[in-house]
């Protein structure tokens, strides 16, 4: 059995629900600055306040993952990103702190409101870093890093950053259709407008992009042409179905849709990078931990990933249905 192929699989799948979760409420923090009224803004925080903190459990495993199965990968990819890693970590504990502090004290809300939008415009975009750094290509001299830190803040890795937080945007303005009513589902709506065809064009610029910054890129696509090409016609598909939902009776269509078209980007660079856990520099066998750490490894996954997915479709159940104007606690 190839154990290394196996955590590789499971890394990719914790990555990609990572994504797909938190995703949105990254999406609907980052919308909260555009949004003037507080009322609104409440409800926009109410639509995520049972489920957002669950959805970075699977950020965690991805990082144990990689640290358990693929320490030389690990060793490299921590130094090469260590300022957007340690950006986004701080991101996200200002998202934390001001998620709890904002309904302490009605003077000071809209200061956490913005803490919280701030946080989680400048995660998303450390994550676009870390995306455009990684196919951007990896210094490695030997065994370790040889490149700077700041590698990672060259144009393409912010084009990259861009492309990101528009497509949490995008997820996050979907879930606001889904679960909001009254003046924040006309302002997901509108919202929408705009931030779906920014999304498309900065993807497509990232997409161009890399064909020129990356040679590697370029061979991927005429060894894989079919599969590549099948997935961005699927993935126009989703944003086309996507575009024609907005404002129709449908409201679950356009997040359906959004997910789709996430996920196949996502599919689309597992091509891309496979059989490398750093694109284009390291496979992941030559990466790979020893054959009891991946036993240890996929036994603990096996345990519970279940469990996290058992957590997260009860709350989800729980907590279905239209968020509530004045909140879940009303």
């Amino acid at each position: 059995m190839d154990l290394p192929l196996l955590s590789a699989v499971f890394a990719a799948f914790s990555i990609t629900m990572y994504v797909l979760l938190d995703g949105f409420d990254l999406g609907v923090g980052a919308l909260l600055l555009l949004q003037p009224h507080e009322a609104a803004r409440n409800h926009m925080v109410d639509s995520i306040a049972p489920t957002w903190d669950g959805n970075e459990t699977w950020l965690i495993m991805t990082g144990v993952t990689l640290l358990a199965g693929f320490p030389l990968a690990y060793s490299i990819l921590m130094p090469a990103f260590y300022v957007p890693l340690i950006v986004m970590l701080l991101a996200l504990g200002l998202r934390g702190a001001s998620f709890e502090f904002r309904p302490q004290g009605q003077r000071n809300r809209p200061s956490w409101d913005a803490v919280f939008s701030i946080g989680s415009i400048v995660a998303a975009c450390m994550q676009g870093l870390i995306l455009g750094g990684v196919i951007q290509g990896v210094t490695i001299r030997g065994d370790a890093f040889g490149g700077s830190v700041f590698d990672c803040l060259r144009p393409f890795p912010i084009l990259c950053a861009g492309s990101v937080l528009f497509g949490y945007i995008v997820l996050g303005g979907c879930w606001l259709y889904l679960k909001t009513t009254e003046e924040s589902r006309h302002f997901a709506e509108r919202t929408l407008w705009f931030a779906l065809p920014a999304f498309l064009m900065l993807f497509v610029s990232a997409c161009l992009t890399a064909a020129f910054t990356q040679p590697e890129v370029r061979a991927a696509w005429k060894t894989h042409t079919v599969s590549l090409a099948t997935i961005v016609g699927m993935m126009a598909l989703a944003a086309i179905v996507l575009f024609a939902s907005i404002g129709k009776r449908s409201e679950l269509r356009p997040l359906v849709a959004a997910v789709s078209m996430v996920g196949l980007g996502i599919a689309g660079l597992a091509v891309l990078i496979f059989p490398d856990i750093i694109p284009f520099r390291l496979s992941l066998w030559k990466a790979s931990a020893s054959r009891l750490s991946h036993v240890f490894l996929l036994s603990g996954a096996v345990f519970v990933t279940p469990l996290v997915l058992a957590y997260s479709a009860f709350a989800y159940w729980v907590f279905r249905g239209k968020t509530p104007v004045k909140g879940w606690e009303a």
